[in-house]
């Protein structure tokens, strides 16, 4: 899947990234010291870490989307007139020949992830003139092997559609389960990334549902 290679992307960079950093403190001599909390330190890294992948799917989806008459929005906003900073979907896909809009949420996966952003997607407004579908793009990272993984994913991924959908308001459907390698830095590293693509489908609305993009 395009999210795998983004997520691969994301990893050789984070690791020169790392690397680079670690031979500027060892060359200053400052025993990498740091005062950032430990707490504050791991949420930035969850929050960085899904917005480079997102960056890297739009940069590695780019020629794709343009083959398929898509034109890729990052953080598209939803504006209510109220102050603040309005609602957003991480990326939407314009089609003008199908005359729709696919919306795109992405992040780390747990079932109240998946939870949280279908009920989101599915609560907010129609597009004017365009057919609207609603996507989740979830992944995970761990240990291999790769078999053992990518069997017991799928099942998780389908019991928690199920869980996430809602009766008579919308739907949750698991469309893809895929599971593959990943580059890490660590020699004899084994790590799988499992990404599950879902779909949200509103009781009552006849939506299309193109995944060719994705």
């Amino acid at each position: 899947m395009l999210t795998q290679a983004a997520m691969t992307l994301t990893n050789v960079q984070r690791w020169a990234q790392r690397r680079t950093l670690q031979i500027a403190s060892d060359r200053s001599g400052d025993g990498h010291t740091t005062v950032v909390p430990t707490a504050i330190r791991d949420a930035a890294k969850t929050k960085q870490y899904e917005v480079s992948v997102v960056d890297a799917f739009i940069q590695l989806g780019a020629q794709s989307f343009a083959l398929h008459g898509s034109e890729a929005i990052w953080e598209r906003p939803f504006p209510s007139g109220n102050r603040g900073r309005p609602i957003a979907v991480d990326v939407a896909l314009f089609n003008a020949a199908r005359s729709e809009e696919s919306r795109l949420e992405f992040g780390e996966y747990s079932r109240r992830k998946l939870a949280d952003d279908s009920r989101k997607l599915a609560g907010l407004p129609a597009a004017d003139g365009l057919r609207v579908t609603n996507y989740l793009i979830l992944w995970r990272l761990g240990p291999g092997p790769l078999r053992k993984t990518s069997n017991g994913w799928r099942d998780e991924c389908v019991q928690a559609a199920s869980a996430a959908s809602r009766a008579g308001e919308y739907d949750v459907e698991l469309r893809v389960a895929s599971s593959q390698h990943v580059f890490v830095a660590a020699p004899n590293a084994d790590t799988v990334a499992d990404v599950g693509l879902f779909s949200v489908h509103l009781a009552g609305v006849d939506d299309v549902d193109e995944i060719d993009d994705l």
